[in-house]
């Protein structure tokens, strides 16, 4: 259940997770930022998202602000610590069943609100008219929590119940097959020569065809909770990277000279524009935030099948 109602286990919560978030960015070294010297992404960025599934999305976005607010040094920090806020109150809305307890607005609503609202903001800059394929990832996030919906919400309510084996889906498993091989060959040059884009809608096919076929294989049965956590991460996380992608362009030239990325990043890697620089890192993106979500995943499956068997989980089932 979505709350905001401050018991002393949440309180609790609440100062451990700020706490935790303060030292993973002071001690634990982060992936520079590109264009951003001595700024790096931290990984509390990874672990926001269990705020958000432990606590729910409000003090889990309390919680990810407090840590990154904490240790905010400059300006551009200072905005930047409301990313994995975000992150953090996405994943607690994927897992609670209605935004506010006497709201009917199922949480996974929320969620996609949220994401779709960021990824119009990036075609609402002067750099994602002129780089319109960059939110793939973003978008594959946005259709997943459009194929799943509730269930990710139900799978965290059903922790610790004993259930069956596998129980495949077939339909589902058959179309994530389809938009895999779609993918690959929308990624081979004698296809992607005669229109120019479609290696770009290879990498979303690809996640999102996986999504398919592992909702399939997983999405009931005792292993839906594990892939439910997976992707709960996953959307959290990339609404993290797409807000800090807005807050970097919103700031160059009032805290980022535009001379910095030119001298350091543009020139060096022969391309032109800031734009350029976006499409060239989607790779190195889709790699980040991947890890990211297994770090994810593995903390926040074990921490709250560990709250859970300790009766320490404060969030109410539905």
């Amino acid at each position: 259940m979505s709350s905001l109602k401050l018991t002393t286990r949440n309180v609790a919560f609440l100062a451990i997770f700020s706490a935790l978030s303060v030292i993973i960015i002071k001690f634990v070294p982060g992936i520079p930022i590109i264009g951003v010297p001595g700024s790096e992404i931290k990984f509390d960025a990874a672990i926001a998202p269990v705020y958000g599934m432990v606590i729910g999305p409000y003090l889990g976005f309390l919680a990810a602000l407090m840590g990154g607010l904490l240790t905010s040094g400059s300006p551009f920090t200072f905005l930047t610590s409301f990313a994995p806020a975000v992150s953090a109150m996405i994943a607690g809305f994927l897992t609670s069943k209605k935004v506010m307890e006497r709201v009917e607005i199922p949480g996974w609503i929320a969620a996609v609100a949220i994401l779709g609202a960021l990824i119009a903001g990036w075609y609402l800059t002067w750099v994602g008219l002129q780089a319109p394929l960059y939110p793939i990832l973003h978008i594959a996030g946005f259709f997943a929590i459009l194929i799943t919906r509730k269930w990710t919400a139900k799978s965290f309510n059903e922790i610790g119940l004993k259930k069956e084996g596998w129980q495949f889906k077939p339909s589902r498993i058959f179309l994530g097959i389809i938009l895999i091989v779609f993918a690959y060959l929308f990624s081979k040059p004698y296809i992607s020569e005669e229109i120019w884009m479609l290696p770009y809608f290879s990498l979303p096919l690809y996640i999102i065809g996986a999504i398919f076929v592992l909702y399939g294989i997983f999405g009931g049965g005792k292993f839906s909770f594990i892939s439910s956590t997976f992707l709960v991460g996953y959307c959290g996380i990339i609404s993290d990277h797409m807000l800090g992608n807005l807050i970097f362009i919103g700031v160059i030239d009032v805290f980022i000279p535009f001379e910095v990325i030119q001298e350091y990043f543009l020139d060096p890697l022969g391309l032109p524009d800031v734009p350029s620089l976006f499409m060239y890192m989607v790779p190195v993106s889709a790699a980040e935030r991947l890890l990211m979500t297994v770090i994810a995943t593995i903390i926040g499956v074990g921490l709250l099948m560990a709250l859970h068997r300790a009766g320490l989980l404060s969030r109410k089932r539905e």
